[in-house]
């Protein structure tokens, strides 16, 4: 990784602390280069070769790179976690839950991405479009074609949205959920909605 690269996700991991203390609305460009020590001299400016805020000119602008960078790393990990699953629907729909479960459990401050977007346009077409991305997903793992693919879509959307508030739950330190009833909810579920079509 260059220069420019570490630069970055030091300013990237800087905005997530902010969005992670503040919501989105505490993002602030010159504020997260400075605190990741990537501004030059004039507040706000790179040094030679870094990012600083150039790339990012309003805080909305930063929370999109945030929101871009966590949601495409938990895409690859979910996308490569069901390819080495079995070839049933649970085992797939396991191994994607247990990637995001992963996700935030390496990285709490990473749940935001998941609920986070209320009153930001720009987050919350991210957030559709994330979750579309899921219920896609879901359809193009299901070998039964006997369930509809707008069925599998709306399954799909229930899982992430139920997965969000049982990972919340499970972050709550006064909630007794904990992660493996995440998953097996989670997948039981999902089976469910499957089921009462």
């Amino acid at each position: 990784m260059d220069r420019v690269e570490r630069d970055r996700e030091a300013l990237l991991d800087t905005a997530l602390q902010q969005w992670a203390d503040g919501g989105w609305p505490a993002v602030d460009p010159v504020a997260a280069a400075e605190r990741a020590g990537v501004a030059g001299p004039r507040t706000g400016e790179m040094g030679t070769g870094g990012t600083g805020t150039g790339e990012f000119g309003t805080g909305t602008d930063l929370a999109c790179a945030v929101f871009d960078h966590v949601v495409d790393e938990r895409a690859a990990a979910t996308l490569s976690a069901v390819r080495e699953a079995a070839p049933t629907v649970p085992a797939r729909v396991r191994a994607a839950l247990t990637a995001i479960v992963d996700d935030v459990a390496r990285d709490p401050r990473r749940v935001i991405t998941l609920v986070d977007a209320v009153g930001n346009p720009e987050l919350v077409a991210r957030r559709r479009s994330a979750n579309r991305g899921f219920a896609e997903l879901v359809v193009s793992q299901n070998a039964d074609t006997r369930i509809e693919p707008d069925d599998l879509r709306v399954a799909g959307h229930f899982c992430i949205g139920g997965l969000t508030e049982m990972v919340l739950a499970w972050l709550d330190p006064a909630s007794p959920v904990d992660r493996e009833q995440v998953l097996g909810h989670g997948v039981r579920l999902y089976e469910a909605c499957l089921s009462t079509r």
